[in-house]
């Protein structure tokens, strides 16, 4: 009795301990796999119960103690090995096979080692004999009874392909992961060593089981393994939790060109399971095998190939890289296939642009030779892409431009990545003629793709010719006209001045006044021309109510008859471009100027206005002359002149030019009774600071 008790106590230490062991484990949930250390702890529970169990059973005094006791401890035994064997898949990356099917099937044993254990008294496979003369058990011996033996062969099966897993991980690991599964091999180790010490025993301890005492020293390696090698937290099975949750698939093949390894996206992509892949060849595989062949043969190369999924077809791209481990096995191929669906449909995209746009698209290297040209190249330039790759971008370009062009070039090429610099230069035309382009470089050399200078021109020459063209018939028409008119109203002076009749004198005023209005003319082109070509069109704060006023002053003394009404701020503060000033001031001259009444009215009212959410400031110019007339106003409204619809004059045509180059709104009203209002709106914002200096208007200089 005495040797029971001590026995007992020692199973009740290596029940406590596995129990302890399995709480560690289990708080290493969340820094590993779920699957390991569940498995784990289920194993060292397990234990636990068995190594309990059987200490109360030694200790039991009656029949019904130690039947019931035997029953616990057997919980324990029947379902301890299967539960250590799914833990030995787990952390040899043998989960695969881990199926609800085998797990099925592994849980048959145990649990029917269970059921009739808690039906011993109807039966005799547990026991030759009665429950309470079997002694220690469970014991292999045959004198326990069928079951016992049975669960015996079962529980050793499983034993040796365990330790065989445990093997072949160690072999393949290196470092800290050798060290670890050294660890776990040692503590799986021990309870297989004292089953077997129990099966050799001499006759004097047949049965007296120590393999549950052993699962106490396990315990207490495995400890030491989590505080010394970081067990079940730093461990070779991050490796495949890192491949599992790859967004590429990832194939591993030998040296002989077999499938050992594969990712779930693999799989998926290559339409077979685990069980019909690995082991296979690749060139046995359906349909993406030779492919996969081919970049194995040259590491070098890369194949694209279409899967269709579903009737959606997407691209993906495959490329290998070789390693070299320590020993024959570990040799062979590494195969990655990325997904590249959406880099072909852009490509698409891009290429169906490029080859349809009208702009001289290049790319330059840093040297400047032509790396790519569009299509449009040889509409354009009458040069077939395919003869200018490759030479100097410089030799088409004229030699008078020539030396800025690659001065140009060469700071875009030192300048940060996606600066740009546009210029204008001549090129030339396969047919001997020399063409204007506007052109923007933008620096791409560091991009891996690109690795150059994009240059995006667009041939200009028409535009050009045409300005040219206007700039010649504006400066003729302000010179030439000035001067023939001049010649005219002094015709009509000397007419006017001469002793002729009232009829003639009639006619010499219609001519001098006909010929003020060719004048004006020339001066309100002049302006236009200055509009379009001399300011930079920078929208900045402006405060407008200064010059109003200046204006209505002097209108004031120049028309004394007239009538001026004014509704001004302070100040008012509008973003626009400079000319502004001149725009609204134009239309305070066209109001006070055309009006036909022997005194004129007009009002000036400035105040602000929200109109779709933006925040506007409002130039009303009231009047009470004849009014535009409609098909006038229909001229600004439609934007386009007709011989039979035209403005009458150039001062509002500048006026809605100015105002929408400012992104402002123009329009018009009838007056009541009788007159026009016109609508200058500009955008509101704050006044300028007080080291910005005022903006000063230069159109109005004239």
């Amino acid at each position: 009795m005495t040797t029971e008790i001590v026995y007992a106590g020692g199973l009740f230490g290596a029940g406590v301990v596995s129990a302890v062991t399995a709480i560690v484990a289990l708080g290493r949930v969340r820094s590993y796999t779920q699957q390991v250390p569940l498995t784990f702890a289920a194993t060292a529970l397990s234990a636990a119960v068995w190594a309990t169990g059987y200490g109360f059973y030694l200790l039991s005094t009656t029949a019904g103690g130690r039947a019931f006791w035997l029953q616990v401890l057997w919980f324990g035994a029947a379902s301890v090995t299967t539960l250590w064997f799914a833990f030995t898949l787990s952390y040899t990356r043998y989960d695969g096979f881990l199926t609800p099917w085998t797990a099925a099937l592994l849980a048959v044993v145990p649990g029917t080692v269970i059921g009739l254990v808690a039906t011993a008294d109807q039966h005799d496979l547990l026991s030759s004999g009665d429950v309470a003369t079997l002694g220690a058990l469970p014991t292999l011996s045959t004198e326990a009874g069928p079951l016992p033996a049975f669960h015996g062969v079962y529980t050793a099966v499983l034993a040796v392909a365990g330790l065989a897993c445990l093997i072949a991980q160690f072999r393949r690991s290196r470092r800290l992961y050798r060290q670890q599964v050294a660890v776990v091999l040692a503590a799986s180790a021990v309870p297989v060593a004292a089953s077997l010490a129990t099966v050799a025993a001499p006759r004097s301890l047949v049965g007296l089981d120590v393999t549950p005492v052993s699962f106490g020293l396990s315990s207490v390696a495995v400890l030491v393994g989590f505080y010394r090698y970081q067990l079940f937290d730093v461990a070779p099975i991050a490796r495949d939790v890192v491949v599992g949750e790859l967004r590429d698939g990832a194939v591993v093949v030998d040296d002989r060109g077999r499938v050992v390894e594969a990712n779930p996206r693999a799989r998926r992509l290559l339409g077979v399971g685990d069980g019909r892949l690995l082991g296979r060849h690749l060139d046995d595989l359906p349909e993406y095998g030779p492919v996969l062949q081919r970049i194995v043969d040259d590491t070098m190369s890369r194949e694209e190939f279409a899967v269709d999924t579903f009737g959606n077809e997407r691209f993906f791209e495959a490329t290998a890289s070789r390693f070299d481990g320590q020993g024959d096995h570990e040799r062979g191929h590494l195969i990655m296939l990325r997904d590249v669906t959406e880099r072909r449909r852009t490509e698409a995209e891009f290429r169906a642009l490029i080859e349809n746009s009208r702009d001289l698209i290049t790319v330059l290297a840093p040297d400047g030779t032509r790396v790519y040209c569009a299509p449009s190249f040889e509409r354009a330039l009458g040069h077939d892409p395919e003869d200018v790759v490759g030479q100097d971008a410089f030799d088409l370009v004229h030699p008078e431009d020539r030396t800025d062009i690659r001065e140009t070039f060469d700071r875009l090429c030192a300048s940060d990545q996606g600066t740009q610099e546009r210029v204008e230069y001549r090129v030339h035309h396969a047919d001997g003629s020399w063409r204007t382009v506007e052109a923007v470089g933008v620096n791409l050399v560091d991009d891996p793709v690109i690795q150059g200078v994009v240059v995006n021109a667009r041939d200009v020459t028409a535009r050009r010719r045409y300005e040219q063209r206007l700039r010649v018939l504006n400066r003729v028409l302000r010179h030439d006209l000035r001067n023939e008119v001049n010649v005219i109203q002094g015709h009509a002076d000397l007419i006017l001045d001469g002793n002729v009749t009232a009829e003639t004198k009639d006619h010499a005023s219609v001519i001098r006044r006909k010929a003020e209005t060719l004048v004006d003319l020339g001066e309100q082109t002049r302006k236009i021309d200055y509009t379009l070509h001399s300011t930079d069109g920078v929208e900045k704060p402006l405060e407008i109510t200064a010059a109003i006023r200046d204006r209505l002053d002097a209108v004031q003394k120049e028309f004394p008859s007239a009538i001026v009404t004014r509704e001004l701020p302070d100040e008012q503060w509008v973003l626009a471009d400079d000319l502004v000033d001149s725009a609204i001031l134009n239309v305070v001259d066209n109001a006070i100027e055309h009006n036909d009444r022997v005194a004129p009215q007009i009002t000036v009212a400035v105040e602000p206005v929200t109109v779709g959410g933006v925040d506007y400031v409002e130039v009303a110019v009231a009047d009470n002359g004849p009014g535009i007339p409609e098909s006038e106003r229909r001229v600004f409204t439609e934007g386009t002149e007709t011989p039979l619809s035209h403005g009458s004059g150039l001062g509002l045509w500048l006026t809605e030019w100015i105002v929408t180059r400012s992104n402002g709104h123009l329009c018009f009203e009838e007056n009541d009774p009788r007159g026009t209002v016109v609508r200058v709106r500009l955008r509101e914002t704050e006044p300028a600071s007080a080291s910005t200096e005022p903006a000063v208007s230069t159109a109005s200089t004239d």
